[in-house]
Order: C-alpha cells, then structure tokens, then sequence
C-alpha cells in the first residue's frame, strides 16, 4: 500500500509541476496561451498560428517544449513565421475539430480561414520539426 501511494503522490507532484511549466514556456518563449487572442492576433499581422497541444500527463510533451521547440532556430523560424499558442487541452476548451486522442500534436492553421489547417500528431525532434514548419 506504502509503495503504491507514494508513486500516487510522485504522478500528482509531477502532474502539478507540468501543468504550470507549460504556462512558463509560454511566457519565456512569447507562445499566446488563449486562441481567440491568437487568432486575433494571426489576422492581424497576416500569420498563420501555430497551435501546440498538450497535456498535463504527457511526459512526451515535456520533451517537444523542452528538446525541440525551445532550440533558438527553431523558436526563431516559429516567430517569423507564425502566431505561436500552446494550449493544455484538459484546461483549455478547444473546438472540437482539434480534438484527439494524441498529444502533443501541432497544428498549421490558416489565418483567413480557421477551418483549414494541417496537423502533426506527436513528438518531433528538432530535425523533423524545423522541416514542417519551414515548409509550409
């Protein structure tokens, strides 16, 4: 019982620790936190967003923030290019259209119409995720 409880507590210390980092990394790196804000923004200034999704329990989005989006190229070419915005999906509401079982997952939304958008289930490395968001 001992054993078990102490790994409860550990999940809820890390679970509560993630679940403020990402409203950090927002902050360190300039990410909008609320879509509205970001789309507002994306007509604006003629960019289309970038939305990250992640989630409290995801040890693999830790690693997106931590491994590839926080390299200086990447968060470079990601603020030329887009309106970036990270969203935790079990404290944000989201339409559903966005809605998956898989986080993290990356989203290339269309400024004019936020219908259209592209997305990209899952971890990439920073070789993987410089590629698709300099292609498009």
């Amino acid at each position: 019982m001992k054993k078990i409880t102490y790994i409860v507590i550990i999940m809820l210390m890390s679970t509560l620790a993630y679940g403020q980092s990402y409203k950090e990394f927002a902050k360190k790196f300039s990410y909008e936190l609320s879509y509205e804000q970001a789309m507002k923004r994306a007509k604006e200034e003629k960019k289309d967003v970038l939305l990250i999704q992640v989630s409290n329990y995801c040890p693999w989005c830790r690693k997106l923030e931590k491994r590839t989006l926080s390299s200086d190229k990447i968060n470079k070419l990601i603020q030329q290019k887009y309106i970036p915005l990270i969203v935790n999906r079990q404290e944000g509401t989201l339409h559903k259209r966005f809605a998956t079982p898989v986080v993290p997952v990356s989203y290339i939304i269309d400024y004019r119409d936020d219908t259209k958008f592209k997305s990209f289930p899952g971890y990439q490395s920073k070789t993987d995720f410089y590629s698709i968001v300099s292609k498009d």
